[in-house]
């Protein structure tokens, strides 16, 4: 093997693990972990009784450590719903948003 194939061969090895890395992560939207995401999105459909598709995430934020608020827009006025989540992505309720 030459130095040249062995720096090649290092050279993908560290971009293979610095993409296992970034992957590895959790999507977060406003703190909240990926899997709070995704069930809210599936208790938004099941709760509203509208297709997953037409459910967009919209925001989120962590009013307490271990609570995550998310907010989706649902079917297509876009009506304002909040879905909140415990420390394992549990989620606690969901309710449409008051106009403002």
């Amino acid at each position: 093997m030459t130095m040249r194939s062995f720096i090649h061969i290092a050279c993908l090895a560290s971009a293979g693990v610095l993409l296992i890395a970034c992957n590895s992560t959790s999507v977060r939207v406003g703190g909240a972990p990926e899997a709070s995401v995704k069930n809210c999105v599936g208790a938004a459909a099941r709760e509203l009784k509208v297709p997953a598709a037409s459910v967009v995430v919209d925001s989120g934020t962590t009013p307490r450590d271990g609570i995550y608020t998310i907010n989706l827009k649902v079917g297509p006025q876009g009506r304002s719903v909040v879905c909140t989540t415990d420390e394992n992505s549990a989620v606690l309720g969901v309710v449409y948003k008051r106009p403002q």
